[in-house]
């Protein structure tokens, strides 16, 4: 030994008495740590809590928005289509009031006076309707009235032909012309109309116009 120091004399018992309150402290110091570990994630815990909240609040209310919307938007457009098929139906009667007048007053076509004329006519025999239905002893013409006239109106009026021979064959002696009237035509669609060899019916001016250079009978 060096000076007057003296060395302090390790035994088992101080040996075991150091351990035993090293393990102490270590257990207080764990047990603080867990403590601190707990109570942070509590917090991180609380604070997910009140995030998940607000994002499922905000998340309800945009979706009673959208539902508010989706209703409004919905309302609109049943008033939109109401509005546009009551401005259809008004096109569609003005049409037929306007060739079937014309016809009354003036029933020709094809170099042929007809002394019937019948507006929205129909068969008991099936249940085709003609909008316009002109007759004498030796022939009859079907008209069909549009406001605008599209392709498949084509292929619609042929079907009435057809069923009109099909089902009233009273009237087999009588030649069958066909014509679609209508204030409004695409070229490409009057073309097709005559090619078929049925009279396209138009207004120009304040007149009633009528080409039937092609017209045939069916």
């Amino acid at each position: 030994m060096k000076g007057n120091q003296k060395q302090e004399k390790i035994t088992l018992e101080s040996l075991y008495s150091y351990l035993h309150e090293s393990e102490e402290i270590s257990k207080r110091e764990f047990a603080e740590m867990r403590k601190k570990s707990d109570e942070g994630w509590k917090k991180i815990r609380e604070k997910s809590d009140e995030e998940w909240k607000k994002i499922r609040e905000d998340a309800e209310k945009r979706s009673e928005e959208l539902k508010r919307e989706l209703a409004e938007t919905a309302r609109v457009v049943r008033e939109t289509s109401k509005a546009v098929g009551s401005i259809g139906n008004s096109n569609g009667e003005f049409a037929e009031e306007y060739f079937q007048s014309a016809f009354i007053k003036n029933p020709r076509l094809n170099g042929e006076t007809y002394n019937k004329v019948r507006t929205n006519m129909k068969f008991e025999e099936f249940d085709d309707e003609y909008d316009i239905f002109l007759s004498n002893d030796k022939s009859i013409t079907i008209i069909e009235v549009k406001y605008s006239v599209r392709k498949d109106d084509i292929g619609k009026l042929l079907q009435k032909a057809e069923n009109f021979r099909k089902f009233l064959p009273r009237y087999s002696k009588r030649k069958l012309y066909l014509g679609i009237a209508s204030l409004s035509f695409r070229k490409v669609t009057e073309s097709k109309i005559m090619e078929q060899g049925i009279a396209v019916i138009k207004q120009v001016g304040d007149k009633m116009v009528v080409y039937d250079k092609n017209l045939k009978a069916f």
